[in-house]
């Protein structure tokens, strides 16, 4: 015979059995054990308040337990912003509470599952990033993938001649011409999509870090759509490379102690958002030097940027026709028109442009004004490369 009384720790309410005679001393080593183990899951702050343990009153599923299973567990699962459910085993019975509501958002999130890396024909896809345009600064991992001579490999038109060079597979080039950006980008679907069907390796090489306004994680999605979970290979990103091969570093101690990353369009070709001016801050922008007047204009009458901040342009990095253009945000727009800036270039602003640069390296270029080849001390171009390696 036995009375149930309740004790309530500040965080749960648990039932215990009190003999009222009998054994006191199983009674007594039974309560004590439950008290144990309610302390160390409240200690673990997994444990929400419950009405009871085992729950009594909730309606149950049964299922039944794998043989390995057969002994009595207590298991706790613990969901984000819901009460933790408690599963009580005993043999070969489960108690399994009702599940717990979620938002839309959160059932997407946990039930969302990746497809396998290959199909059952053998086709995969490899998401690949090229780098700035120097085939030395190909990652190993990247020069092996496209060494593949299976492959077909599909790749953007901003990444360099040198670097497609390298490929030893079937190469298709994606057209990607402002105006006709989302009809090129179905085009290289389509091309995936039927080196998929035919099971082969598919490689995508995109220019710089994929992930850095390159839409690496919306081709990830689509791919997977195919059926498909492609691997990746970095890239170095273009927004810290290309400014240090043209001689101008990211961040200076005492010059610059924050970095910011912008794109020059956003979706559907849109304005970004501008940055507030910070005297110690540099900001990168990519795939911006077609609207860069409009930029420059921007960020000094609604952005506080002074007329006079340092603008650098690093052309065609790490390629043996790189040039780096250097003015200010007055004068870089005229600057860029003049000496006919193309893409890919990285635009960089603050002042971190003119901390290593010398008179000596405008004078490499016949002493124009605010044209850079090279920069002192820092490696640019294939000849240059490979002449300091001794090739």
């Amino acid at each position: 015979m036995s009375q149930s009384f309740a004790h309530n720790n500040g965080t749960s309410n648990m039932s215990y059995l009190r003999p009222s005679n009998g054994n006191n001393k199983s009674a007594r080593a039974l309560i004590v054990a439950s008290f144990a183990l309610t302390t160390m899951i409240t200690a673990s702050g997994a444990f929400l308040p419950h009405p009871s343990f085992p729950p009594p009153s909730l309606p149950s599923q049964r299922s039944s337990c794998s043989s390995a299973s057969s002994c009595s567990s207590i298991i706790l699962q613990a969901h984000h912003g819901q009460s933790s459910s408690l599963n009580y085993s005993h043999g070969d019975d489960v108690l399994l509470p009702p599940s717990p509501k979620r938002d839309n958002r959160t059932a997407a999130a946990t039930t969302r599952t990746k497809p396998p890396q290959r199909l059952p024909n053998g086709g995969r896809i490899t998401l690949v990033g090229a780098g700035p345009g120097l085939p030395d600064l190909l990652t190993l991992a990247a020069h092996r993938v496209l060494s593949d001579p299976d492959a077909l490999v599909v790749v953007d038109r901003l990444v360099s001649k040198e670097i497609r060079e390298v490929i030893a597979g079937e190469v298709r080039v994606a057209r990607k011409y402002p105006g006709c950006a989302e009809q090129a980008q179905e085009e290289i679907y389509e091309w995936c999509k039927g080196g998929l069907r035919e099971g082969r390796h598919v490689v995508r090489l995109k220019i710089g870090d994929p992930f850095v306004f390159g839409r690496g994680g919306e081709e990830v999605l689509e791919f997977r759509k195919f059926g498909v979970d492609p691997v990746v290979i970095p890239g170095v990103s273009a927004a810290f490379s290309a400014p240090l091969l043209g001689s101008i570093p990211v961040t200076h101690r005492g010059i610059s102690n924050q970095v910011v990353m912008c794109t020059g369009y956003g979706r559907d070709n849109t304005s970004p958002d501008l940055i507030r001016y910070h005297e110690e801050q540099t900001v990168v922008f990519l795939m911006a030097v077609g609207r860069l007047r409009e930029l420059c204009r921007d960020l000094v009458s609604k952005a506080g940027y002074p007329k006079d901040t340092p603008v650098g342009i690093v052309e065609r990095a790490g390629c043996p026709e790189q040039r780096t253009v250097v003015g200010t945000m007055d004068t870089i727009a005229d600057l860029a028109e003049r000496y006919d800036v193309k893409p890919p270039s990285t635009i960089v602003v603050g002042e971190v442009v003119n901390v290593l640069l010398t008179e000596e390296d405008y004078d490499s270029f016949g002493g124009e004004e605010g044209v850079v080849v090279g920069g002192g001390g820092v490696i640019s171009g294939v000849a240059d490369w490979q002449s300091y390696f001794g090739q």
